[in-house]
Protein backbone atom coordinates (compact mmCIF):
# COMPACT_ATOMS: atom_id res chain seq x y z
CA UNK A 1 0.00 0.00 0.00
CA UNK A 2 2.82 2.43 1.22
CA UNK A 3 4.84 1.81 -2.59
CA UNK A 4 0.86 2.45 -4.53
CA UNK A 5 0.79 5.65 -2.29
CA UNK A 6 4.51 6.21 -3.28
CA UNK A 7 3.38 5.98 -7.12
CA UNK A 8 0.12 7.53 -7.06
CA UNK A 9 2.05 11.13 -5.89
CA UNK A 10 4.64 10.98 -8.44
CA UNK A 11 1.64 10.46 -11.08
CA UNK A 12 0.44 13.56 -9.83
CA UNK A 13 3.75 16.11 -9.69
CA UNK A 14 4.01 14.56 -13.31
CA UNK A 15 0.74 16.41 -14.72
CA UNK A 16 1.06 19.12 -16.69
CA UNK A 17 -0.37 22.32 -15.06
CA UNK A 18 -3.41 23.75 -16.64
CA UNK A 19 -3.06 25.56 -19.71
CA UNK A 20 -4.59 28.50 -18.74
CA UNK A 21 -1.76 28.85 -15.66
CA UNK A 22 0.68 28.91 -18.00
CA UNK A 23 -0.92 31.51 -20.28
CA UNK A 24 -0.86 33.61 -16.92
CA UNK A 25 2.60 32.84 -15.61
CA UNK A 26 4.71 31.69 -18.52
CA UNK A 27 7.00 34.54 -20.33
CA UNK A 28 5.41 36.42 -23.40
CA UNK A 29 6.48 34.97 -26.59
CA UNK A 30 9.87 36.30 -28.87
CA UNK A 31 8.60 39.03 -31.03
CA UNK A 32 8.73 38.51 -34.96
CA UNK A 33 11.75 39.75 -36.81
CA UNK A 34 10.90 42.48 -38.66
CA UNK A 35 10.10 41.70 -42.34
CA UNK A 36 12.68 41.73 -45.60
CA UNK A 37 12.14 44.57 -47.87
CA UNK A 38 13.98 45.43 -51.26
CA UNK A 39 15.54 49.10 -51.94
CA UNK A 40 16.84 50.70 -55.42
CA UNK A 41 18.80 53.48 -56.08
CA UNK A 42 20.11 54.44 -59.46
CA UNK A 43 23.34 56.20 -59.88
CA UNK A 44 24.94 58.07 -63.22
CA UNK A 45 28.42 58.58 -63.60
CA UNK A 46 29.95 58.49 -59.93
CA UNK A 47 31.57 54.99 -60.03
CA UNK A 48 33.78 54.72 -62.73
CA UNK A 49 35.83 57.88 -62.55
CA UNK A 50 35.95 59.58 -66.47
CA UNK A 51 33.98 56.52 -67.80
CA UNK A 52 30.06 57.08 -68.79
CA UNK A 53 28.52 55.02 -66.31
CA UNK A 54 25.02 53.76 -65.11
CA UNK A 55 24.86 51.62 -62.14
CA UNK A 56 21.95 49.78 -60.22
CA UNK A 57 22.32 49.16 -56.35
CA UNK A 58 19.53 47.00 -54.92
CA UNK A 59 19.97 46.00 -51.19
CA UNK A 60 17.78 43.72 -48.73
CA UNK A 61 16.61 45.51 -45.60
CA UNK A 62 15.47 43.33 -42.01
CA UNK A 63 14.71 46.87 -40.18
CA UNK A 64 17.91 48.92 -40.34
CA UNK A 65 20.03 46.17 -41.25
CA UNK A 66 21.26 45.52 -44.34
CA UNK A 67 21.82 41.59 -44.95
CA UNK A 68 22.62 42.02 -48.64
CA UNK A 69 23.23 44.18 -51.99
CA UNK A 70 23.64 43.52 -55.21
CA UNK A 71 25.72 46.42 -57.54
CA UNK A 72 24.90 46.58 -61.07
CA UNK A 73 27.32 48.38 -62.84
CA UNK A 74 27.53 49.16 -67.06
CA UNK A 75 30.15 51.78 -68.27
CA UNK A 76 31.83 52.91 -71.40
CA UNK A 77 35.27 50.71 -71.96
CA UNK A 78 37.09 54.55 -72.83
CA UNK A 79 35.66 57.80 -72.36
CA UNK A 80 34.80 58.09 -75.95
CA UNK A 81 33.79 54.78 -76.96
CA UNK A 82 30.00 53.43 -77.30
CA UNK A 83 31.10 50.04 -76.63
CA UNK A 84 29.98 48.73 -73.04
CA UNK A 85 31.03 46.29 -70.11
CA UNK A 86 29.11 45.35 -67.02
CA UNK A 87 29.98 43.53 -64.15
CA UNK A 88 27.10 42.29 -61.54
CA UNK A 89 28.42 42.15 -57.93
CA UNK A 90 26.54 40.75 -54.93
CA UNK A 91 28.08 42.21 -51.98
CA UNK A 92 28.09 40.77 -48.18
CA UNK A 93 28.41 42.78 -44.93
CA UNK A 94 32.00 42.33 -43.82
CA UNK A 95 33.79 44.94 -40.94
CA UNK A 96 31.76 47.57 -41.55
CA UNK A 97 32.00 47.40 -45.83
CA UNK A 98 29.73 45.52 -48.30
CA UNK A 99 32.25 43.44 -50.41
CA UNK A 100 32.46 41.02 -53.08
CA UNK A 101 34.18 39.75 -56.47
CA UNK A 102 32.74 39.00 -60.21
CA UNK A 103 33.90 38.80 -63.86
CA UNK A 104 32.23 41.79 -66.05
CA UNK A 105 30.81 40.49 -69.54
CA UNK A 106 31.43 40.20 -72.17
CA UNK A 107 34.87 41.51 -71.73
CA UNK A 108 35.45 38.86 -68.98
CA UNK A 109 37.44 41.61 -66.63
CA UNK A 110 37.82 40.26 -62.56
CA UNK A 111 36.38 43.16 -60.68
CA UNK A 112 36.69 43.48 -56.74
CA UNK A 113 34.22 45.92 -55.20
CA UNK A 114 34.65 47.40 -51.30
CA UNK A 115 32.35 49.99 -50.37
CA UNK A 116 30.83 51.29 -47.18
CA UNK A 117 27.18 52.76 -47.15
CA UNK A 118 26.28 55.90 -45.14
CA UNK A 119 23.01 56.87 -44.77
CA UNK A 120 22.04 61.01 -43.85
CA UNK A 121 18.69 61.81 -43.36
CA UNK A 122 16.47 60.72 -46.12
CA UNK A 123 19.95 60.27 -48.52
CA UNK A 124 22.84 57.75 -48.76
CA UNK A 125 26.42 57.61 -50.09
CA UNK A 126 28.51 54.68 -50.96
CA UNK A 127 32.75 55.26 -50.30
CA UNK A 128 35.28 52.58 -51.37
CA UNK A 129 37.11 51.27 -54.33
CA UNK A 130 36.04 49.40 -57.36
CA UNK A 131 39.16 47.48 -58.25
CA UNK A 132 38.75 46.11 -62.39
CA UNK A 133 41.77 44.73 -64.22
CA UNK A 134 44.17 45.49 -61.74
CA UNK A 135 43.46 48.92 -61.86
CA UNK A 136 41.88 51.07 -58.67
CA UNK A 137 39.14 53.13 -58.59
CA UNK A 138 38.00 55.65 -55.51
CA UNK A 139 34.28 55.97 -55.74
CA UNK A 140 32.64 58.87 -54.02
CA UNK A 141 28.62 58.70 -54.40
CA UNK A 142 26.83 61.13 -52.55
CA UNK A 143 22.95 62.66 -52.36
CA UNK A 144 21.65 59.45 -52.96
CA UNK A 145 17.69 58.24 -52.98
CA UNK A 146 16.64 54.96 -52.79
CA UNK A 147 13.30 53.90 -53.91
CA UNK A 148 10.66 50.89 -53.72
CA UNK A 149 10.91 47.69 -56.23
CA UNK A 150 7.42 48.95 -57.62
CA UNK A 151 8.88 52.69 -58.57
CA UNK A 152 12.56 51.26 -59.83
CA UNK A 153 10.04 48.81 -62.52
CA UNK A 154 8.09 51.90 -63.61
CA UNK A 155 11.20 54.06 -64.02
CA UNK A 156 12.91 51.48 -66.38
CA UNK A 157 12.74 51.80 -70.45
CA UNK A 158 9.75 49.99 -72.55
CA UNK A 159 11.08 48.26 -75.44
CA UNK A 160 9.97 48.66 -78.54
CA UNK A 161 7.11 46.93 -80.05
CA UNK A 162 7.58 44.56 -82.61
CA UNK A 163 4.36 43.69 -84.40
CA UNK A 164 5.16 39.91 -85.98
CA UNK A 165 1.66 40.25 -88.32
CA UNK A 166 0.28 43.69 -88.11
CA UNK A 167 -3.61 44.46 -89.67
CA UNK A 168 -2.05 47.32 -91.65
CA UNK A 169 0.53 49.58 -91.57
CA UNK A 170 -1.23 52.33 -89.48
CA UNK A 171 0.70 51.62 -86.32
CA UNK A 172 4.51 50.86 -87.79
CA UNK A 173 6.03 51.50 -91.49
CA UNK A 174 6.25 49.10 -94.11
CA UNK A 175 9.90 49.33 -94.34
CA UNK A 176 10.81 49.14 -90.91
CA UNK A 177 11.40 45.44 -89.78
CA UNK A 178 12.94 44.62 -86.21
CA UNK A 179 14.26 41.73 -84.92
CA UNK A 180 14.70 40.69 -81.28
CA UNK A 181 17.60 37.59 -80.86
CA UNK A 182 19.95 36.43 -78.22
CA UNK A 183 23.32 37.50 -77.49
CA UNK A 184 23.78 33.66 -78.33
CA UNK A 185 21.91 34.00 -81.72
CA UNK A 186 22.96 37.77 -82.60
CA UNK A 187 26.14 37.54 -84.48
CA UNK A 188 24.99 34.62 -87.07
CA UNK A 189 21.55 36.35 -87.35
CA UNK A 190 23.59 39.59 -88.82
CA UNK A 191 26.06 38.05 -90.95
CA UNK A 192 22.94 36.09 -92.46
CA UNK A 193 22.03 39.54 -93.76
CA UNK A 194 24.58 40.28 -95.72
CA UNK A 195 24.04 39.99 -99.33
CA UNK A 196 19.64 40.11 -98.81
CA UNK A 197 19.43 43.88 -99.84
CA UNK A 198 18.47 45.38 -96.86
CA UNK A 199 20.05 48.01 -94.66
CA UNK A 200 20.88 47.49 -91.16
CA UNK A 201 20.79 50.54 -88.52
CA UNK A 202 24.33 50.69 -87.50
CA UNK A 203 23.46 51.19 -83.50
CA UNK A 204 21.42 48.64 -83.22
CA UNK A 205 24.38 46.80 -83.85
CA UNK A 206 25.97 47.97 -80.66
CA UNK A 207 24.71 46.94 -77.34
CA UNK A 208 23.52 49.55 -75.38
CA UNK A 209 23.24 48.70 -71.26
CA UNK A 210 19.91 47.84 -71.61
CA UNK A 211 21.09 45.24 -74.23
CA UNK A 212 23.64 43.87 -71.39
CA UNK A 213 21.18 43.89 -68.99
CA UNK A 214 18.38 41.90 -70.76
CA UNK A 215 20.43 39.16 -72.53
CA UNK A 216 18.91 40.21 -75.97
CA UNK A 217 19.42 42.61 -78.71
CA UNK A 218 17.04 44.72 -80.98
CA UNK A 219 17.96 44.69 -84.85
CA UNK A 220 16.81 47.58 -87.02
CA UNK A 221 16.59 46.85 -90.51
CA UNK A 222 15.16 48.21 -93.88
CA UNK A 223 13.99 46.69 -96.69
CA UNK A 224 11.73 47.01 -99.39
CA UNK A 225 7.87 46.19 -98.66
CA UNK A 226 7.64 43.98 -101.08
CA UNK A 227 10.25 41.91 -99.79
CA UNK A 228 10.01 42.93 -96.00
CA UNK A 229 7.18 39.95 -95.54
CA UNK A 230 9.83 37.23 -96.49
CA UNK A 231 12.41 38.49 -94.76
CA UNK A 232 10.11 38.69 -91.40
CA UNK A 233 9.55 35.02 -91.80
CA UNK A 234 12.73 33.89 -92.42
CA UNK A 235 13.81 36.13 -89.39
CA UNK A 236 11.06 34.15 -87.04
CA UNK A 237 12.70 30.57 -87.58
CA UNK A 238 16.16 31.99 -86.91
CA UNK A 239 18.26 30.31 -83.53
CA UNK A 240 17.69 32.73 -80.48
CA UNK A 241 14.86 34.94 -81.74
CA UNK A 242 12.04 35.85 -79.81
CA UNK A 243 10.25 38.49 -81.85
CA UNK A 244 10.64 39.34 -85.41
CA UNK A 245 8.37 41.52 -87.74
CA UNK A 246 7.54 45.37 -88.10
CA UNK A 247 8.07 48.17 -86.06
CA UNK A 248 8.43 52.11 -85.99
CA UNK A 249 10.33 53.87 -88.29
CA UNK A 250 10.33 57.50 -90.41
CA UNK A 251 7.29 56.86 -92.45
CA UNK A 252 3.79 57.55 -90.75
CA UNK A 253 0.53 57.08 -91.84
CA UNK A 254 -0.42 60.46 -91.07
CA UNK A 255 1.68 61.44 -93.92
CA UNK A 256 0.59 59.27 -96.88
CA UNK A 257 -1.83 59.10 -99.37
CA UNK A 258 -3.49 55.99 -99.91
CA UNK A 259 -4.89 55.00 -104.10
CA UNK A 260 -6.11 51.84 -106.36
CA UNK A 261 -3.50 49.57 -107.41
CA UNK A 262 -5.01 48.39 -110.36
CA UNK A 263 -3.59 51.14 -112.59
CA UNK A 264 -0.10 50.84 -111.48
CA UNK A 265 0.27 47.04 -111.65
CA UNK A 266 1.37 44.62 -114.10
CA UNK A 267 0.59 40.91 -113.31
CA UNK A 268 1.44 41.24 -109.35
CA UNK A 269 4.36 43.73 -109.97
CA UNK A 270 4.45 47.32 -109.94
CA UNK A 271 4.82 49.57 -113.07
CA UNK A 272 7.53 51.68 -111.16
CA UNK A 273 8.09 53.77 -114.47
CA UNK A 274 4.29 54.94 -115.07
CA UNK A 275 3.90 55.52 -110.98
CA UNK A 276 6.63 57.88 -111.22
CA UNK A 277 5.66 59.81 -114.03
CA UNK A 278 2.13 60.55 -112.54
CA UNK A 279 4.17 61.18 -109.56
CA UNK A 280 6.88 63.39 -110.61
CA UNK A 281 4.16 65.23 -112.65
CA UNK A 282 1.65 65.58 -109.36
CA UNK A 283 4.58 67.24 -107.15
CA UNK A 284 5.39 69.22 -109.58
CA UNK A 285 1.95 70.96 -110.21
CA UNK A 286 1.59 70.74 -106.19
CA UNK A 287 5.01 73.10 -106.39
CA UNK A 288 5.02 75.12 -109.34
CA UNK A 289 7.90 72.97 -110.21
CA UNK A 290 9.48 71.30 -113.48
CA UNK A 291 10.32 67.45 -113.16
CA UNK A 292 13.63 66.80 -113.65
CA UNK A 293 14.78 63.59 -112.57
CA UNK A 294 12.78 60.03 -110.58
CA UNK A 295 15.36 57.31 -109.27
CA UNK A 296 14.28 53.84 -106.85
CA UNK A 297 16.30 53.16 -104.54
CA UNK A 298 17.61 49.65 -105.30
CA UNK A 299 17.12 48.10 -101.44
CA UNK A 300 14.23 50.30 -99.98
CA UNK A 301 12.35 51.21 -103.00
CA UNK A 302 11.92 54.64 -102.15
CA UNK A 303 11.26 57.30 -104.91
CA UNK A 304 13.50 60.29 -104.85
CA UNK A 305 12.05 63.17 -107.23
CA UNK A 306 14.19 66.29 -108.09
CA UNK A 307 12.71 68.91 -109.17
CA UNK A 308 13.81 73.22 -109.80
CA UNK A 309 12.05 76.21 -110.15
CA UNK A 310 12.21 80.16 -109.77
CA UNK A 311 13.53 81.05 -106.74
CA UNK A 312 11.85 83.86 -105.39
CA UNK A 313 13.74 84.92 -101.99
CA UNK A 314 17.39 86.11 -103.61
CA UNK A 315 15.57 88.91 -106.03
CA UNK A 316 17.25 90.11 -109.03
CA UNK A 317 20.04 86.85 -109.43
CA UNK A 318 17.87 84.77 -111.74
CA UNK A 319 18.41 81.59 -109.04
CA UNK A 320 17.18 78.30 -109.40
CA UNK A 321 15.21 75.84 -106.42
CA UNK A 322 16.22 72.34 -106.53
CA UNK A 323 13.76 70.75 -104.46
CA UNK A 324 14.01 66.71 -103.49
CA UNK A 325 11.35 65.05 -102.52
CA UNK A 326 10.93 61.27 -101.25
CA UNK A 327 8.08 58.99 -101.35
CA UNK A 328 7.60 55.81 -100.14
CA UNK A 329 5.48 53.20 -102.32
CA UNK A 330 3.82 50.19 -101.03
CA UNK A 331 0.76 47.71 -100.20
CA UNK A 332 -1.53 48.69 -97.25
CA UNK A 333 -0.74 45.89 -95.15
CA UNK A 334 1.64 42.59 -95.25
CA UNK A 335 1.28 41.04 -98.67
CA UNK A 336 -1.03 41.61 -101.74
CA UNK A 337 -3.80 44.49 -102.46
CA UNK A 338 -6.23 46.27 -104.01
CA UNK A 339 -4.77 49.17 -102.82
CA UNK A 340 -1.16 51.23 -102.30
CA UNK A 341 -0.14 53.92 -99.97
CA UNK A 342 1.92 56.63 -100.82
CA UNK A 343 4.13 58.18 -98.07
CA UNK A 344 5.82 61.03 -98.17
CA UNK A 345 9.25 61.11 -96.62
CA UNK A 346 12.27 63.85 -96.54
CA UNK A 347 12.33 66.88 -98.84
CA UNK A 348 14.91 69.58 -99.14
CA UNK A 349 15.53 72.58 -101.32
CA UNK A 350 18.71 73.83 -102.07
CA UNK A 351 19.71 77.19 -103.97
CA UNK A 352 21.90 76.60 -107.25
CA UNK A 353 22.57 78.70 -110.61
CA UNK A 354 22.02 77.68 -113.26
CA UNK A 355 23.05 80.82 -115.27
CA UNK A 356 25.49 80.77 -118.53
CA UNK A 357 29.01 81.22 -117.55
CA UNK A 358 30.84 81.73 -113.64
CA UNK A 359 28.64 80.96 -111.32
CA UNK A 360 27.51 81.24 -107.44
CA UNK A 361 28.50 78.74 -105.52
CA UNK A 362 26.40 78.26 -102.04
CA UNK A 363 27.68 77.02 -98.33
CA UNK A 364 24.13 75.77 -97.58
CA UNK A 365 20.34 76.15 -98.22
CA UNK A 366 17.94 77.90 -96.51
CA UNK A 367 15.23 75.39 -95.25
CA UNK A 368 15.17 72.60 -92.90
CA UNK A 369 14.67 68.53 -93.01
CA UNK A 370 12.88 68.56 -89.99
CA UNK A 371 8.81 68.39 -89.58
CA UNK A 372 8.59 71.51 -88.20
CA UNK A 373 10.44 73.43 -90.60
CA UNK A 374 9.92 71.30 -93.60
CA UNK A 375 11.21 72.51 -96.94
CA UNK A 376 7.59 72.02 -98.23
CA UNK A 377 3.77 72.62 -97.31
CA UNK A 378 2.95 69.16 -96.80
CA UNK A 379 -0.53 69.31 -96.18
CA UNK A 380 -0.79 70.91 -99.91
CA UNK A 381 1.21 68.30 -101.53
CA UNK A 382 -0.76 65.86 -99.62
CA UNK A 383 -3.79 66.99 -100.87
CA UNK A 384 -2.70 67.65 -104.46
CA UNK A 385 -1.04 63.93 -105.01
CA UNK A 386 -4.91 63.05 -103.66
CA UNK A 387 -6.54 64.91 -106.42
CA UNK A 388 -4.27 63.71 -109.36
CA UNK A 389 -4.35 60.06 -108.24
CA UNK A 390 -7.71 59.93 -107.34
CA UNK A 391 -6.72 59.01 -103.66
CA UNK A 392 -7.53 59.50 -100.03
CA UNK A 393 -6.13 61.13 -97.24
CA UNK A 394 -5.43 59.75 -93.52
CA UNK A 395 -7.65 61.57 -90.88
CA UNK A 396 -6.09 61.66 -87.25
CA UNK A 397 -9.39 62.06 -85.72
CA UNK A 398 -11.03 59.27 -86.99
CA UNK A 399 -7.56 57.14 -87.73
CA UNK A 400 -9.57 56.12 -91.33
CA UNK A 401 -8.81 57.27 -94.45
CA UNK A 402 -11.06 60.07 -96.02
Amino acid sequence: MRALAVVAASLTLALPAPAWSQAKGGAKPAAAPPAETVRYMTIFGELMGPLPSDAIWRETRQGNRITAATLDVCHSVTATSNRKDRFVVTLKPEGGKLTGTALSEPDHVPVTVSLVRKQSGDTFSLEGTITKGGKVQQVTAGDLSDMSEADFKDQQTSEDEIIATPASFAEVSPIAVAVRVSQDGFLDLVKSLRGQGVRIDYASLVQSCTDLRSGHQMVRIEAAPERAGALVAKLQGMPGVTAAGWTTGSYGIERSVRIKAAPFMDGGALKADALATRLAAAVGSALSAKPVSSQWDEVTRELTLKLERPDQAARGLDLTEVIEVTLLVGPEKPGAGDALVIWLGESSIEPADKSAGAQLGFTSGYQGNDEEGAAIEQEALLAALARDLDGQTWSSETSSWK
